[in-house]
């Protein structure tokens, strides 16, 4: 990063928006298609996966809104994207994570059709198409909550396939998902939910940085997410240079010239 970066936040911004874009190149060339390519995959592997285009999928459409005027659409999906890297990095710390996600899938929409039924039952002059929601329940919901019963005895109500809250997913993950939640985390939120709080009194110049630093949050955020999908799909035996390549993808963009952009390979060993 230049000297000056530090106090242009409108050069900061695209630097970072610069290091997203070139993660992105990045996953395109030498994850996506390796990975989509699986044959027969476990269902840890498929979960992973899905959770991993989920993110992708993000990181496209933040891509799109290259503009500090779409802070609101880049600060929502610069939450999504960290979310779905804690996600992910909970799912690697624990080896039980595919069949409790595969159980909470149909816990919740279990619980979609519960109350769909529940509301044409309170409103009877509404008109609601409730019928095949109560199909769904009486077919699969006593199943659904037995199988509650055995992987979370005694809970009725299931949120999360490790029941827990935000905050405490977060504790314990160290860098950088504890600094992302407590110093951005709410600030991202106000972005995401009604009020005023994120643009009171707030200046061009401000959302300008608020902008750079939702790029910050995604670039930092996909790097643990493509790190992880190395670990998990053993992709370095392909490739032993991908996580040097992931780092890279984001020094890089901070280069002025090429004769910087050649020292920063060959910090990573890629000269």
């Amino acid at each position: 990063m230049s000297p000056s970066d530090a106090d242009n936040p409108v050069a900061y911004s695209n630097h970072m928006f610069a290091a997203l874009r070139n993660l992105r190149d990045l996953e395109e060339r030498e994850f996506r298609g390796v990975i989509t390519g699986m044959l027969d995959p476990t269902l840890r592997e498929r979960i992973v996966t899905l959770n991993y285009h989920r993110a992708a999928f993000n990181v496209e459409t933040i891509l799109a809104l290259p503009n500090s005027r779409h802070f609101q659409g880049t600060a929502m999906l610069a939450r999504a994207i960290f979310e779905d890297a804690v996600e992910l990095k909970l799912i690697s710390l624990n080896p039980d994570a595919a069949e409790k996600i595969d159980a909470v899938t149909r816990i919740e929409r279990l619980r979609a059709a519960q109350d769909v039924v529940a509301f044409m039952g309170s409103h009877p002059d509404i008109e609601v198409h409730a019928e095949l929601y109560q199909k769904y329940i009486d077919k699969e919901g006593a199943a659904i909550m037995g199988e509650q019963q055995r992987l979370w005895p005694g809970n009725n109500h299931v949120n999360h396939w490790l029941n827990k809250k935000m905050a405490k997913r977060i504790e314990g993950l160290g860098e950088p998902f504890e600094r992302i939640y407590e110093a951005h985390y709410p600030q991202l939120s106000w972005y995401s939910h009604s009020g005023v709080t994120g643009v009171w009194n707030v200046s061009g110049e401000m959302l300008a940085a608020l902008v750079g630093i939702c790029y910050q949050i995604a670039v930092e955020s996909y790097m643990q997410i493509l790190e992880m999908l190395v670990n998990e799909f053993r992709l370095s035996v392909h490739d032993g240079k991908l996580k040097d390549k992931i780092q890279y993808a984001k020094f890089v963009a901070f280069a002025q010239n090429q004769v910087e952009a050649d020292a920063v390979m060959r910090v990573h060993g890629l000269g």
